[in-house]
């Protein structure tokens, strides 16, 4: 999420534009082109600072065409993504594939669309449905613009909402997330919606030339309409943000079908695994450590549940400790990430899950 403007708002409420000294997060502005495999590139973006992030995409050339799997976060990543493309074959991006609806998988839809008029644009149905309607909880410019004065008070002040001194990483922080809003701003008034155009329930192949894609629905996640992108001839697979390194995004998940999903992409013949953010991996020893992760966090939530705890109780007692140090090291950002985009939120599903059973929302 991906950007996640909801855990922004919640945390700070808001933006204003001040200058400060740290500039925007490189995350947001660069990535890197990684050869994976013969015709298969990997657009990785850098590991975020902040909650304004940008999802890695890829693509994948055959003798026909192009396909795409995500179009990233920022229209102008996004072009330069396509003449990228371009000066690596003079096919044309036949198919688009989303792999969930988080901003910052799909704000570049519509760039391809304009530089590809005929390209298909594929999900799941769970995927259409949410894009082709208005997403207030992600991107929404008046929460951006809105929250400005809190943060500039932070940082005139040099204290946390709660009072507490900013430490220098602290500082740095709010800096970085002002200065990517004022950027993400300006690049946000230039998407138009594109959503998906061809659906599939389970699985659709698709066949460019020389080259055969498969995209499948495993089951919910990270998303209730998660799809993943494997092409048998390099053994590569395309998690979208079912898989994040270094810290995944618990925000909306489906905690325990999360884990079930997570455990048939490990029955995958993969020698490269490309995440929704995150390094190219080359074994399935992360992906085994985050379904780890997913199970201690179920069973601890389940069990403070039987016990009649409620949902603050739970959050108090809970222990990811050996996980964090795993994940974050001694990481400022990373550790508050942890806490931020996986603790808080995961916490909450996963106690909502013991006392509803399966959830139909992704609130």
């Amino acid at each position: 999420m991906k950007v996640l403007l909801v855990s922004v708002v919640a945390a700070v409420a808001a933006f204003r534009l001040i200058a400060q000294p740290t500039e925007v997060d490189p995350a947001l502005k660069t990535y890197q082109t990684v050869k994976v495999a013969e015709g298969i590139y990997a657009f990785i973006s850098p590991e975020s600072k902040a909650p304004l992030v940008s999802g890695n995409c890829t693509a994948v050339i055959g003798e026909d065409g192009v396909l795409v799997v995500d179009s990233g976060h920022f229209p102008s990543l996004t072009r330069r993504m396509i003449g990228e493309i371009r000066q690596m074959t003079d096919k044309p991006v036949r198919y688009l594939v989303n792999t969930h609806w988080h901003a910052d998988h799909v704000t570049g839809n519509n760039v391809y669309r304009e530089v590809f008029p005929n390209v298909i644009i594929m999900s799941t149905p769970d995927t259409q449905e949410r894009l082709a309607k208005p997403l207030p909880q992600y991107d929404d410019r008046t929460q951006i613009t809105q929250a400005v004065p809190v943060i500039e008070e932070i940082l005139r002040s040099g204290k946390s909402r709660n009072g507490a001194p900013l430490s220098d990483d602290a500082r740095r922080y709010y800096e970085i997330m002002l200065n990517d809003g004022k950027y993400a701003l300006a690049e946000f008034q230039q998407p138009k919606p594109a959503p998906p155009t061809l659906t599939f329930e389970r699985a659709i192949k698709v066949n460019l030339g020389n080259r055969e894609v498969e995209i499948r629905f495993l089951g919910r996640g990270h998303s209730a309409g998660d799809a993943v992108v494997y092409v048998p001839d390099s053994r590569v697979l395309i998690t979208g943000d079912l898989l994040v390194n270094p810290i995944p995004y618990a925000y909306g998940s489906f905690i325990e079908e999360w884990i079930a999903t997570l455990k048939e992409l490990s029955n995958y013949d993969a020698t490269a695994i490309i995440p929704g953010h995150g390094p190219v991996e080359r074994d399935k020893l992360y992906l085994q450590q985050v379904v780890a992760l997913l199970e201690t966090l179920t069973n601890q939530v389940h069990a403070g549940v039987k016990e009649g705890l409620d949902l603050e109780q739970v959050r108090s007692k809970v222990d990811f400790a050996d996980f964090k140090e795993k994940m974050a090291g001694n990481d400022y950002f990373r550790g508050r990430a942890f806490d931020d985009r996986f603790v808080r939120p995961g916490v909450e599903r996963a106690y909502r899950e013991a006392k509803e059973g399966k959830l139909k929302d992704e609130n």
